[in-house]
């Protein structure tokens, strides 16, 4: 049975992350199962206790130290500021996580992450140090995965184990821009209980698009203009499923 509703198809990955409550230290928790998480990068402009260096690495401290003592606290986490190596392991001890958000860090190394079974909704954000997406088929629940900024994957066939997976998204840093480049897109035929799909700010090597035409359940469709998507665009439009995304929504960027 598909779990994500249309409005979550329509509004892509940022849909899935609420505003929880935002807290810099531990001792602003109060037990609630769902936060937002900003312990770096803290500074004058946030209050002037945490100028010092010591400030600085005594919050996080905190924190890392409190996610992997207290491994059953949370079930929907997201951070707002630079996660680091040490910060995102400690995150991994959580083992009722359904939810959780990066919005960018430092973790080139992701194999925690295979601890987190009940992870249905997950985004890395902006890992252009990460080194491999191995660990990710281990999440057996994934529901809805975007990867963000993976500067080092050129191979995502490995997600074809994640067949629970509704929406896929990966793509580049569009503010930039910086474009991520992957070697082929034949993965995408082994995907084909996708509902949603993007590719944003992405060079595909082998300029093949097709296999997207394979894409029987899509629902939502968001690819990046260049000439090789405008190429098939027509047939792409036929998908029988297809109704929103940047296709349907945007199609004069495809001529």
């Amino acid at each position: 049975m598909p779990k994500l509703i249309q409005q979550q198809l329509k509004d892509g990955i940022e849909s899935f992350y609420p505003r929880y409550k935002y807290v810099v230290e531990t001792a602003e928790y109060a037990g609630e199962k769902e936060l937002s998480i900003n312990c770096t990068q803290l500074g004058r402009h946030i209050d002037p206790k945490y100028a010092s260096a010591k400030e600085k690495k005594r919050v996080l401290s905190e924190w890392c130290e409190f996610l992997t003592g207290n491994t059953d606290a949370f079930t929907s986490l997201s951070f707002g500021t630079r996660v680091p190596q040490e910060l995102f392991n400690a995150v991994c001890h959580q083992r009722n996580l359904k939810s959780l958000y990066i919005k960018w860090g430092v973790y080139p190394d992701i194999s925690a992450i295979a601890n987190l079974q009940k992870l249905e909704y997950l985004h890395l954000g902006s890992g252009a140090g990460v080194l491999c997406i191995e660990p990710l088929t281990e999440l057996k629940e994934l529901v809805a995965l975007s990867v963000e900024n993976f500067q080092r994957i050129r191979d995502y066939s490995s997600l074809t184990a994640l067949q629970a997976l509704e929406l896929l998204s990966i793509e580049g840093d569009g503010l930039s821009p910086r474009y991520i480049h992957i070697d082929s897109l034949d993965f995408l035929r082994g995907m084909k209980q996708l509902r949603a799909f993007s590719l944003m700010t992405a060079r595909v090597a082998s300029k093949d698009y097709t296999p997207l035409l394979e894409l029987e359940n899509i629902e939502a469709l968001w690819l990046s203009p260049c000439k090789d998507v405008k190429a098939i665009y027509d047939r792409l439009l036929r998908l029988p499923k297809l109704k929103y995304g940047s296709l349907v929504e945007h199609p004069q960027q495809y001529f």
